[in-house]
């Protein structure tokens, strides 16, 4: 995957919260509150996090959600970010499996990204 120099700074900065949703825990509300504060004060739109939540980070920490007792550390930001840069964009199946795992994160996911909005909206008013 093809991303700037100049970009990838800032985009280790969503890493690491995104792939929190890949993590054999559950998430409680302030994690999420905290999720969405990092995110938030990253200057992405929505729509942008959400872009690299499923073509980035997805197709790398995905696989986690298959295990009975997966990773629930984390994951290091640096294997992320070597895992991601080289990421094939032929990579993320749009098989059955692929899907029902999308909808694993997908309410974790839409709390966040609500969350989100939210701040960001609170900040430019």
């Amino acid at each position: 995957m093809l991303i700037p120099p100049a970009e990838l700074a800032r985009r280790r900065l969503v890493w690491e919260p995104l792939s929190r949703l890949f993590l054999d825990t559950e998430l409680e509300p302030a994690q999420l509150e905290e999720i969405a504060t990092i995110l938030a004060a990253s200057g992405y739109t929505p729509a942008e996090l959400d872009d690299i939540l499923f073509t980035e980070v997805y197709p790398i920490c995905s696989p986690n959600l298959n295990p009975v007792a997966g990773e629930w550390r984390g994951f290091s930001l640096d294997w992320l970010e070597e895992q991601i840069v080289n990421l094939s964009a032929t990579s993320l199946s749009r098989s059955r499996w692929t899907q029902f795992k999308r909808g694993i994160i997908r309410d974790k996911w839409r709390t966040i990204g609500e969350l989100v909005a939210e701040k960001q909206k609170r900040r430019s008013t």
